[in-house]
């Protein structure tokens, strides 16, 4: 967790200082494309929880 904290905290930190079109586009995107992943991590994880805690399967 404090791992996604500093990489947004730092991709954000980079997008509000940089004066470039290009550079704040770039970090733009990445900073979208890091909180899709995160969202998807999120997703797959209780996807997993989900599927274990499945009581038709047990037995």
């Amino acid at each position: 967790m404090e791992e996604q904290a500093w990489l947004l905290t730092t991709i954000q930190s980079l997008l509000d200082t940089s004066t470039k079109l290009e550079e704040r586009a770039f970090y733009q995107g990445l900073l979208d494309l890091a909180n899709e992943q995160l969202k998807r991590l999120d997703q797959s994880s209780g996807e997993l929880d989900g599927r274990i805690w499945n009581p038709s399967r047990w037995g």
